[in-house]
């Protein structure tokens, strides 16, 4: 895996301007041919990225971007989510979000078996199947507008727990590569209990403490923006000290800065500002940056291994998120909705892939294998729910109201 290319101040500064030309031209076509911009950032870094013309690069100034992006496209989810809509779909998303992992990485483990690869290798691979991205998802389902549909809570909280039991095994992975002798059922013990506590913690905080916090967002004077940024940042490190991702914290915060708790009108400026940060400049920085990582070579020599693997992917999610969807009873559509969401992967399986190929568990060809399915399956979600939701949203159930 190379490093980003270092540029010249002004090289970035042009690099970024190229960036923010294409964001704004493919969002501006794409919503004239009534397609979701997301999709059109994700294209666009494939055909002026390295992929093919080299117009615009990965340099250090648009990964840092980039990664605020997937931070920001977190905690705007949250803010669009309300957490007893959340609550009231929590049975449905631990059973989808489990579900949706154990099938693709079952799957994924005996694929990498069955071509030769050994144990960690395999275990690494199906890991990487079975992920799913939630920023990805954040931001399809805030396209389509499904805020007030059952199908978003469900999405987004079954992606959590499938990324909370995704960074459980990744953690026993990376032991297992650094020479224990296997997973210690003492260590995942700790690690659940560490997850535990930041979430039991977090809700604790947002529950009880944030309504006592209200002058922080009340006043002109009290920068509540700031104190938004501020709470989402703690709650990142937070995450990331139990073994989770950063923006699972970034999403929690953003879960309980809620209407009722500051004044709605105070509320509406503070959603503005994100909405215009997060899908005005961060969020599409981020998409165009999941292209950088896009490669072709791999499909002359290894086009059997991608193929199968990337059935793999797709079925598998179908299978137990979908699945699991049907078993909760439902509809059709919903059925299929949450199956193809939880098909995204993006960024959260490239961070797994980077930190394998930094370890010696995979290498530069798995790498790439793993980056490809990434890519092509981020674009499953926007492109399988503009087909399905086309006629409408008929058979999709709204959030019962309280």
């Amino acid at each position: 895996m190379t490093l980003p290319e270092v540029l010249t101040p002004h090289s970035q500064t042009t690099n970024l301007l190229f960036i923010m030309v294409l964001v704004w031209s493919t969002g501006v076509l794409f919503r004239k041919i009534k397609q979701p911009p997301v999709l059109g950032e994700l294209l666009a870094g494939i055909i002026f990225g390295p992929s093919l013309l080299g117009i615009i690069h990965p340099d250090v100034t648009v990964y840092v971007l980039a990664d605020l992006g997937a931070f920001f496209l977190m905690f705007y989810a949250g803010l669009e989510t309300n957490p007893f809509d959340l609550k009231s779909m929590r049975f449905q998303a631990f059973v989808v979000g489990f579900a949706g992992f154990i099938v693709p990485f079952s799957m994924g483990y005996v694929v990498g078996v069955f071509f030769g690869m050994d144990q960690i290798q395999a275990l690494f691979v199906g890991l990487g199947l079975s992920v799913t991205a939630i920023a990805v998802n954040a931001r399809v389902l805030n396209d389509f507008r499904l805020q007030a549909y059952r199908v978003m809570p469900l999405i987004i909280g079954a992606s959590i727990v499938d990324d909370v039991c995704s960074f459980a095994l990744f953690s026993v992975i990376v032991g297992m590569a650094a020479g224990n002798d296997g997973p210690s059922l003492w260590s995942l013990f700790i690690d659940l209990q560490k997850v535990f506590i930041f979430f039991a913690l977090t809700t604790y905080i947002g529950i009880f403490l944030y309504p006592r916090l209200t002058p922080y967002f009340s006043g002109r004077e009290a920068k509540g923006f700031t104190f938004a940024l501020i709470m989402a940042l703690m709650f990142g490190i937070m995450a990331e000290a139990a073994g989770l991702h950063i923006i699972i914290g970034a999403y929690m915060a953003g879960l309980f800065v809620r209407e009722e708790i500051v004044h709605p009108e105070l509320f509406q400026k503070l959603n503005d500002r994100f909405v215009a940060i997060t899908y005005g400049f961060l969020g599409p920085i981020f998409f165009v940056s999941l292209s950088f990582h896009m490669t072709f070579t791999i499909f002359s020599s290894h086009t059997a291994l991608i193929c199968v693997l990337f059935v793999v992917a797709v079925a598998g999610k179908i299978i137990g998120a979908g699945g699991a969807a049907h078993f909760c009873a439902m509809t059709h559509k919903e059925t299929t909705v949450v199956a193809m969401a939880m098909n995204g992967r993006g960024a959260v399986e490239l961070v797994i892939a980077a930190v394998g190929i930094r370890l010696g568990i995979i290498d530069d060809t798995l790498f790439s294998i793993l980056v490809v399915i990434a890519f092509v399956t981020t674009l499953i979600p926007p492109l399988a729910l503009g087909y399905i939701l086309r006629s409408g949203k008929e058979g999709l159930r709204r959030i019962a109201k309280a």
